[in-house]
């Protein structure tokens, strides 16, 4: 049994299956015109929160509430590097100027904008930027110059604001990183520059330790096309990305201690892929298709991730038995 109600901006669709009932709303709403770009996220109670950038250059901070949106300027303009909601549902965001300035922490408090500049400098947006408890956040960055970089954390409190951030390990200046807050532990995946081709490389880092473990899981002959994706169940750990919009992906059985070869032999047909995000963070368990075989839907079409861990195991190609990754 399936039924479709449609109102004059919103809709509802309603699919009773095997005795229970699910459904869909999908807030239409009136357009917002004249942007360039958005940063999103959701809180616990269901209220959408959007940081708008407005093709003049202004910022827009907007709220939906259920049925209508409230919005305000922002006090400064200027690129947004990330939007984190703290355990109370207030919006921080971080915001650069030109390349090299300084860095900007605002943040939503007794109904008006604080903005406070960062301690420290970052490269690019942050590599995880989460909320924790008492309304503190936590952050992974990453700094480079032309001849290094490094990786740091740090955490903001409200009381104290920004501590000193830990050094936590080297890079390259041409290496590509992405950072993922998985089960309490953090996955730095990266991608360094090679002849030929590149290298993907594994760091596993336990926050409260400070502990490094490095793995180099293959070689790779193009980078990834955007962020890559991770997924996971119980022990079972999957990170699926696009190079050259050829779907990619390599996992894990053991909690991260020993990986496949990343594959992409099989997958001929184009997709582009993105996470999908929730109040606690990126989804770990689906996935969003944005491209697929080619085609490009309205809505992104969302995989579960029992159907994409079976299809990536069934597709495996020279599997390697435990002990067979080295550690660094």
């Amino acid at each position: 049994m399936f039924t479709s109600l449609i109102a004059s901006e919103d809709s509802w669709q309603l699919v009773c299956s095997q005795g229970t009932l699910r459904y869909r709303y999908t807030a239409t709403g009136r357009p917002m015109a004249n942007l360039l770009s958005y940063k999103a996220a959701i809180d616990r109670g269901g209220c959408l929160h959007v940081i708008v950038t407005l093709a003049d250059g202004r910022l827009i901070y907007a709220r939906w509430r259920g049925s209508r949106w409230e919005s305000s300027g922002l006090p400064v303009n200027g690129t947004v590097l990330d939007l984190s909601l703290d355990t109370c549902g207030r919006p921080h965001l971080l915001l650069s100027g030109a390349p090299g300035a300084e860095i900007y922490h605002l943040y939503r408090s007794e109904n008006a904008w604080r903005r406070q500049v960062l301690p420290f400098r970052l490269t690019g947006p942050p590599l995880v930027l989460k909320p924790l408890p008492r309304d503190r956040l936590f952050l992974a960055g990453h700094y480079t110059t032309r001849e290094r970089g490094h990786v740091f954390l740090t955490v903001y409190s409200p009381t104290t604001g920004w501590q000193e951030p830990r050094a936590l390990q080297a890079t390259g200046p041409e290496e590509k990183i992405y950072g993922y807050w998985y089960q309490g532990c953090l996955y730095f995946l990266s991608w360094r520059k090679q002849e030929p081709g590149y290298g993907l490389y594994l760091n596993l880092v336990d926050p409260a330790r400070d502990n490094l473990e490095s793995l180099s899981l293959g070689a790779l002959s193009d980078p990834p096309d955007d962020q890559p994706v991770l997924v996971g169940r119980d022990d079972t750990r999957l990170f699926l990305w696009t190079s050259s919009s050829r779907l990619a992906f390599c996992f894990s059985r053991d909690s991260g201690r020993t990986w496949s070869p990343p594959q992409s032999a099989y997958f001929f047909f184009p997709a582009r892929i993105k996470r999908v995000e929730g109040p606690d963070g990126p989804s770990t368990w689906q996935v969003a298709f944005t491209k697929i075989s080619g085609l490009e839907p309205d809505w992104p079409l969302l995989i579960d991730f029992d159907p994409l861990f079976s299809l990536c195991k069934a597709v495996l190609v020279n599997p390697v038995t435990e002990g067979s990754f080295w550690k660094q």
